[in-house]
């Protein structure tokens, strides 16, 4: 077969029947979408490798169709409002050459909403980009099962925490995400059997893997999560979550029980550690209240702030204040307003979308992540984690295409 046939193949493959009137560049733009979202939990250089190829591919493809390829969303202007806050906050930073290299990380990984948005036209697309983000989870979470069998004793007794290509926190950040991208699935009257199964199968591993990540945090995210895939879609979840938690915690180790209870005692030593932190943010925050010190790492004013014997922190583990010290009132109202407008407009995709298994599933997969997400952020810094955030970014451009696709199929009849 010539290289010209296996092209054509994988066209097919992407495109199904668009596939003639779709070039090489789409086809290597959705290519390198696929290796980015398959790597986002493996490794975070080859996601930015790819990522980084894909943005130029879709740049250069603009340039050669002359045409501008950059869509318009009802977020545009909260992203705009958010960099030009981070560019104030900068000017005036305490560090301005590292809150330009912060700044840069974070603006640049913001257009991967769009180019997935703009590159994903069709359903068979979308149900391949989405399934490769799934898979490349299931993968993961099946690998890092071999160490948990193991080292299964060492596991229960709290000795040992999953961090299978990511620090724990992070794994556990992606295994929740994992469980809320799956389950919609599960709970679809229309998905297809064979499908469903497959979903109820991978929350085994991925629910697993987020156990014994023991992210707190990641934890409370998935129920928050799956309390939003209730309430939109299925409220006959709620008594099998309620004796899932009962069951684990009935079931686990003394040392697992105890750190699922430390998430309500006020007086444990990680506890006390983020009170202090959030005390001494908030120190900060009423000195530079507008603009913040500038998006760097904390730990350059701390000193300032609070008593000697206590720790430096580069971040605040907890994605209000954390914004709030570095880039003031100004940025964070432009985040907070950036996820309530996104919000708004995947829940209204989510209801168009209800009756379709796809893409409401995908819709309501990414509200019940930006839900975990949001819950997550009260504890740690995930705003500011490159692994967690891209995904938030590509789960919601997902469900924008998945608006988008839908729009299209509905007009055409």
């Amino acid at each position: 077969m010539t290289q010209h046939s296996n092209i054509i193949d994988v066209r097919r493959f992407l495109f199904g029947d668009a596939a003639d009137s779709a070039t090489r560049l789409d086809a290597a733009i959705i290519l390198l979408l696929m290796a980015f979202l398959f790597s986002s939990t493996l490794s975070i250089a080859a996601m930015n490798i790819a990522y980084g190829s894909a943005a130029l591919l879709w740049i250069g493809r603009m340039a050669v169709r002359r045409s501008w390829g950059f869509p318009a969303t009802p977020l545009d202007k909260f992203f705009l409002a958010y960099i030009v806050a981070e560019g104030i906050s900068t000017i005036f930073a305490y560090n301005r050459e590292q809150s330009v290299l912060y700044m840069y990380r974070r603006v640049t990984l913001l257009p991967i909403m769009y180019i997935l948005l703009a590159n994903i036209n069709s359903r068979r697309t979308l149900k391949i980009v989405f399934g490769t983000l799934v898979l490349s989870m299931v993968f993961v979470s099946l690998w890092s099962l071999r160490d948990v069998i193991l080292h299964f004793s060492e596991y229960l007794q709290f000795g040992r925490r999953l961090r299978e290509f990511q620090m724990y926190m992070t794994a556990g950040g992606m295994m929740m995400f994992g469980m809320l991208l799956v389950l919609p699935f599960v709970v679809h009257p229309k998905t297809p059997s064979k499908l469903r199964w497959f979903a109820v199968l991978a929350l085994i591993p991925i629910g697993t893997n987020l156990l014994f990540t023991f992210t707190r945090s990641s934890w409370l995210g998935f129920l928050a999560g799956a309390i939003v895939i209730g309430a939109f879609r299925a409220k006959k979840i709620f008594l099998p979550l309620f004796l899932l938690v009962v069951a684990v915690v009935m079931f686990a180790s003394p040392e697992m029980q105890e750190r699922m209870s430390s998430i309500f005692n006020p007086y444990h030593e990680h506890n006390i550690e983020r009170l202090r932190m959030w005390q001494t943010g908030i120190n900060i925050f009423k000195d530079h209240p507008i603009i913040g010190i500038g998006d760097i790492g904390i730990e350059q004013v701390w000193p300032m702030y609070a008593p000697p014997e206590w720790k430096p922190e580069g971040h605040l583990h907890n994605n209000l204040i954390t914004l709030l010290v570095t880039v003031g009132l100004l940025g964070t109202a432009a985040v907070a307003a950036i996820f309530v407008k996104l919000w708004l407009v995947i829940q209204k995709i989510e209801r168009q979308c209800q009756a379709d298994w796809l893409y409401g599933s995908i819709a309501l997969g990414a509200l019940a992540a930006m839900a975990g997400f949001h819950i997550n952020g009260l504890f740690e810094w995930n705003f500011g984690d490159a692994e967690i955030i891209m995904v938030v970014w590509a789960v919601c451009g997902m469900a924008l295409a998945a608006g988008k696709v839908a729009q299209t199929e509905a007009a055409n009849g």
